[in-house]
């Protein structure tokens, strides 16, 4: 990726696309730092990186009401939600997914200027994955993505998905199942189905992962619909660490 100007990113929480009310998004990624220096370490120390974590803090526009930011920040205080923040939005570009638990959460300001929120969130547990943005759409009916060659998983990795679903409509209890499937190729003629996401039926997030060893290097999520005139707003990404 080239360098760019942060104007078009996204940010997801739970079943909730907050990207029309977040400011500023920034998301840091830590180590112990440990001293392992002894005594014949010639005058300088030594240090050693200990437990690793992961914080998120964004800054954004109060709103109260359905599907707005107090509607999920309000109620969620203590509570695991999936977070997933892309940089720079589209299908293929890289993106920044994790399990975190949200620890605070204010909102109001100076009178005479537009109220704000703040929040701030740590990694709750696993770990933050980079990866691809896989799905970024509204989707009608059963297909697949497009795809993208990720690579293989060795055995001391996992290949991690989170599926963020903020919008649902339809009739006749209207459902999506996802299946994240891996190949060798990249027209995918005879794919593996690897995780079996649980079906959604309402805005809500799914985080999986899977341990290798997988040697297929192409990875993408098909998708079974069902429902009258059905509709999902669908957010998903995929990595391997």
């Amino acid at each position: 990726m080239a360098k760019f100007v942060f104007n078009d990113g996204k940010v997801f929480s739970g079943g909730y696309n907050l990207s029309d009310h977040i400011t500023s998004v920034n998301l840091e990624i830590t180590a112990e730092e440990l001293d392992a220096t002894t005594i014949n370490n010639n005058g300088f120390r030594s240090k050693l990186g200990g437990l690793k974590d992961s914080s998120i803090s964004m800054d954004g526009f109060f709103e109260a009401g359905s599907e707005k930011p107090d509607a999920l920040l309000g109620a969620s205080i203590g509570n695991e939600l999936i977070v997933t923040t892309v940089p720079d939005a589209g299908v293929g570009n890289t993106a920044y997914f994790m399990k975190s638990r949200l620890f605070s959460y204010s909102m109001f300001g100076t009178i005479g200027e537009i109220a704000p929120f703040s929040i701030s969130k740590s990694q709750s547990s696993d770990k933050v994955v980079q990866g691809k943005v896989e799905i970024d759409s509204d989707l009608t009916a059963t297909g697949a993505s497009s795809g993208i060659q990720l690579g293989a998983v060795g055995a001391s990795e996992k290949i991690y998905a989170a599926i963020h679903c903020y919008g649902v409509s339809g009739t006749s209890t209207p459902t999506v199942t996802f299946v994240l499937q891996s190949d060798d190729n990249a027209s995918f003629t005879s794919p593996t189905d690897q995780i079996t996401f649980t079906d959604i039926t309402a805005i809500g997030a799914d985080f999986q992962s899977l341990a290798g060893s997988i040697t297929d290097d192409y990875w993408r999520l098909s998708y079974t619909i069902s429902g009258t005139t059905p509709s999902f707003s669908i957010h998903a990404t995929i990595g391997i660490e």
